[in-house]
């Protein structure tokens, strides 16, 4: 069995005021065309201006937030750098095609070319914090942050030695890609306020949305902010094998339903998903919290990692804010939450989280 590890820093750039506003989720963000983006920061705070001039609106959200994670760790340099994308830098990936279109293949421009590789991101991270181990980024659409995860926890099982991982995700939402999963059905037809997103589970469709998420991970349990205990990755999810996963990853634990704090799910207002998460409302008691969070970041391949930025942000306040409630319980701590996500391409995930304060 593998052996839990642990996040010392969390940092997110999200369609929220997640980045570096004061208090826990202030001033809700909300939208009414169906598409919720990312609030931009001060970027020159994390990268040069020279160099910011070059990149890409998805290069500096990505290096920002993993520059921001490592600052609030403590650490300069990481023992390496893992992450996961569904999609990466989609703008500058339509930038080349349409260049390429334009132009006829002739004097092409190769910096939108090499933007919109998948670890672009990755080896600036590597460059500005000196990093020389393992780079690794994972692209498998809604498992992306969960294999990043699953990797790093991997290394760290392997190594006596303390060490610490930058793990993260990234994705972006561009106005040609809302065009076209549109035409795959995802988005709603009639677009509700996406605070009130949830409240139109009963029709098909849901919102777009983006972010990034990095976290440092490590096998040292000292000062950290929360364990990951268990992560199991789903293919083709039901009711049923959601329920049943849920009871044998906690089952391992000495864990039943009921002893659960707080269960944060990645309901979408789909009603096409929504019974992957009725059981856990209708099954869990007066003590649980159940929890939802894409009304506030829309959907996307690795909004995973803000339910896990999230999670860490619930941990240290030890207070749920409103807006997150679906259910709510009278348990007034939380030591352990659950995260249940799923992603329109027919994976979910669930990880236990637990800490010891």
């Amino acid at each position: 069995m593998m052996k839990p590890v642990y996040i010392s820093a969390a940092a997110a750039l999200s369609p929220q005021h997640s980045f570096d506003a004061d208090g826990f989720l202030p001033d809700v963000v909300s939208s009414n065309n169906g598409k919720l983006y990312v609030q931009d920061t001060d970027y020159s705070k994390f990268i040069n201006p020279v160099a910011i001039r070059r990149m890409s609106r998805m290069l500096k959200i990505g290096i920002s937030t993993g520059m921001r994670t490592m600052q609030l760790a403590g650490i300069e340099t990481p023992d390496g750098i893992i992450t996961g994308t569904g999609r990466g830098s989609m703008r500058d990936m339509e930038l080349f095609l349409g260049d390429m279109i334009r132009l006829q293949e002739e004097a092409l421009n190769p910096t939108y070319f090499i933007q919109s590789t998948y670890n672009s991101i990755n080896g600036w991270l590597a460059m500005q914090t000196k990093c020389t181990g393992y780079n690794q980024t994972y692209v498998h659409r809604g498992h992306s942050l969960e294999v990043a995860l699953l990797d790093a926890q991997m290394l760290l099982n392997e190594n006596e030695a303390k060490q610490t991982y930058l793990v993260g995700c990234f994705d972006e939402m561009t106005e040609d890609y809302f065009v076209v999963k549109n035409k795959a059905h995802y988005w709603k037809k009639t677009l509700p306020d996406s605070q009130h997103l949830l409240q139109h589970s009963d029709t098909n469709g849901t919102i777009g949305g983006e972010g990034a998420a990095f976290f440092t991970i490590t096998n040292d349990a000292a000062n950290a902010i929360c364990s990951i205990e268990q992560m199991t990755m789903l293919q083709e999810p039901t009711p049923q094998t959601v329920q049943a996963t849920i009871d044998s990853i906690l089952a391992e634990k000495g864990m039943r339903l009921k002893d659960l704090d707080m269960v944060l799910c990645g309901m979408s207002g789909d009603a096409r998903y929504q019974p992957l998460y009725q059981p856990i409302l209708e099954n869990t008691t007066a003590h649980t919290t159940v929890a939802a969070f894409k009304h506030l970041c829309g959907e996307y391949d690795t909004s995973t990692g803000f339910a896990l930025w999230l999670a860490t942000r619930l941990f240290t306040a030890q207070t749920i804010p409103e807006v997150l409630i679906q259910k709510k319980g009278i348990n007034p701590t939380i030591g352990n939450i659950l995260v249940v996500n799923h992603y329109p391409q027919g994976t979910a995930s669930i990880l236990l989280l637990s800490t010891n304060k």
